[in-house]
């Protein structure tokens, strides 16, 4: 064999591997309300990957207060799911529906989760569906307090909110992004970084870092003590969130 030919075949075998090293886009479709467009959520889980060498494409349906059933007929969200080739969906229902009573939940939340999850494998056959567990208000829903007792305090709701999402992951055979989780941990071991905005519900900047970590390490597999990038946050309070993230998901990464 003539050498200039085997230079060819040499250097056209490393050009194929090297394109078979490149790292894949991850294609996410976020379906919820202002807990994903509150600080840019998909924006700060896009960062995060970016210093990890990981390559994140994402749309999102996240109208404010919208609930599973309004995206289960909602034109927009329909049209992103029948846009196919999504590899994860995100399923965030609206803040306060999951901790109703049980009857509302199994009538106004369940059906809605399946019909989505459910649609989102009939365009995308190999995505994963993942759950995102938010968490309790910062001092209960005081709105709901007479009429659902238990959800009077941050415990109750968070405790509420918890069960009913980790339900849907199971009876969907979906991924769960347990949020709420991270949260309650950093609320416990680090009381000084404030993960709520002034209105006790939506998520600060900090909460919000908290929140794209554990979609990090669920949806990519990757230890979140990796991520170089610290949004808008100190570099300890970043640090500290990142090993809240470890911690509490243990070695599923």
């Amino acid at each position: 064999m003539r050498p200039s030919l085997i230079l060819v075949i040499f250097f056209t075998s490393i050009a194929l591997q090297a394109q078979n090293n490149i790292q894949k886009p991850v294609r996410i479709l976020f379906i919820g309300n202002s807990y994903i467009y509150v600080n840019d959520l998909p924006k700060i889980l896009t960062d995060m990957a970016a210093t990890t060498g990981d390559k994140i494409i994402w749309d999102s349906s996240a109208p404010g207060g919208y609930t599973f059933r309004q995206h289960s007929t909602d034109t927009a969200t329909l049209r992103r799911i029948k846009s196919g080739h999504w590899d994860f969906a995100v399923l965030q229902e609206q803040s306060q529906l999951p901790s109703a009573s049980m009857n509302d939940v199994q009538e106004k939340v369940y059906p809605y989760a399946r019909f989505l999850d459910s649609l989102t494998h009939a365009y995308s056959p190999k995505s994963k569906t993942v759950f995102y567990m938010t968490w309790g208000r910062k001092n209960g829903d005081k709105a709901r307090c007479a009429a659902l007792p238990e959800v009077c305090t941050y415990k109750g709701m968070d405790s509420l909110l918890t069960a009913r999402y980790t339900a849907m992951a199971k009876a969907n055979h979906a991924l769960i992004s347990p949020v709420a989780r991270v949260w309650k941990y950093l609320r416990e071991k680090n009381p000084s970084i404030e993960l709520y905005n002034a209105d006790e519900s939506h998520p600060s900047e900090a909460g919000s870092y908290a929140t794209a970590s554990c979609f990090y390490a669920v949806i990519l597999k990757k230890d979140p003590t990796l991520i170089k990038y610290d949004f808008t946050l100190s570099a300890k309070d970043a640090a500290s969130i990142r090993m809240a993230v470890k911690k509490v998901l243990g070695a599923k990464f």
